[in-house]
């Protein structure tokens, strides 16, 4: 029996005390990439640009400090913060408490510079004179907007080349304005819905998430925080990636006590039923002899902020892996966090030995 189908069959069961259910994209992250993939590529690109071996360095350090000099200039003029972090900081609930504190409806909120690792390019004298991959620390920047279809988002770039962007946002709070513009009301907290005055208009909302012009946005910030695509890197544009994706179900009961006579039985079940053939059918592999990687399944408490807010049991493969736990007293949720899209395979044309085939090859 498909998931939606038992899915059905769980509602009909239990409609009486259920208010509704909602299928919805939660923590999203995006990675942009510009077409510096190799050594060779990065050596093809300083050529064109008659930039010498010996002064690789010395071109990465001045595209970076236009980088950096580009975001003090645009909190300058926007009147936010600019900050130097140093150590492991919550940079995302910093953020929000500054947009709070400032009353930041839309716009940039702050602006954060810490040191990293990151891959970026080196010389090689051998016999000659190459460009090759190298791993360094170097700076890396992190812009807070509040959008007004997204609400707070941040987007990460790379100081040093290849500049690689990251852009994370959180469907729940996209989800959460369309429902405010169109007069639906809700009631939230964090990252879930207690209660939607219409769930199936609600749905019909969130279905729409993945058909939006995505390319469109996500350039538009990449053009913000990029002063390079201008005039060192044009015509050249991002690459952009799904690079981990969070999609939730949620069950949102009438009452507590409701929720609480059934959590307890569906973590037994989902922890006892289970194997690792399940396991890897759920998450798009089919069993091989072959196959090197962990299958774990485990049931915890699930901590969150030092409080104990719930219970969840865990079906991880590899850097994958599917949730259920109670959420906020009134939810049981069902979450399917990608955070290794590799491991999943896809029909495509792929060049082997010189021809053209079409093969299952791991999404790239």
């Amino acid at each position: 029996m498909g998931f939606h189908a038992c899915m059905e069959n769980f509602i009909a069961k239990h409609a009486d005390k259920i208010q509704g259910t909602l299928s919805c994209f939660d923590r999203l992250l995006f990675r942009g990439y510009l077409p510096f993939f190799s050594g060779a590529a990065m050596a093809e690109f300083l050529d064109r640009r008659r930039v010498r071996r010996p002064e690789l360095k010395g071109f990465l350090l001045g595209q970076a400090f236009r980088l950096k000099e580009h975001a003090r200039r645009m909190a300058l003029r926007e009147g936010r913060p600019f900050q130097y972090l140093q150590g492991r900081v919550r940079k995302e609930e910093l953020a929000r408490q500054i947009a709070e504190r400032d009353g930041i409806e839309q716009g940039l909120v702050c602006e954060f510079s810490t040191l990293e690792p990151c891959r970026t390019f080196s010389p090689r004298w051998d016999h000659t004179s190459t460009i090759r991959p190298a791993t360094r620390k170097c700076l890396f920047l992190y812009d807070y907007f509040m959008d007004p279809e997204f609400g707070l988002i941040h987007v990460r770039i790379q100081t040093w080349f290849p500049l690689q962007l990251q852009v994370y946002l959180n469907g729940h709070e996209w989800l959460a304005r369309k429902l405010a513009r169109h007069g639906v009301r809700f009631t939230k907290q964090d990252n879930a819905f207690l209660w939607i005055e219409d769930f199936r208009r609600a749905q019909s909302f969130a279905d729409r998430f993945v058909s939006l012009d995505w390319v469109a946005r996500l350039d538009r910030y990449a053009r913000t925080v990029n002063p390079l695509l201008k005039d060192l890197l044009a015509p050249m544009s991002y690459y952009w990636v799904t690079a981990q994706a969070e999609f939730s179900t949620d069950i949102v009961f009438k009452s507590r006590p409701q929720l609480e006579e059934l959590v307890p039985r569906l973590l037994e079940h989902s922890t006892l039923h289970f194997g690792a053939r399940d396991i890897l059918t759920f998450l798009g592999r089919k069993p091989h002899g072959n196959f090197a990687g962990e299958i774990l399944t485990d049931q915890a408490p699930r901590f969150m902020g030092g409080r104990l807010p719930g219970r969840r049991v865990k079906h991880r493969l590899k850097q994958n892996w599917l949730k259920l736990y109670d959420k906020a007293g009134l939810i049981v949720r069902v979450e399917t966090v990608i955070n290794s899209p590799e491991e999943f395979r896809v029909r495509r044309r792929v060049r082997r030995r010189g021809r053209w085939a079409t093969r299952w090859v791991p999404l790239s």
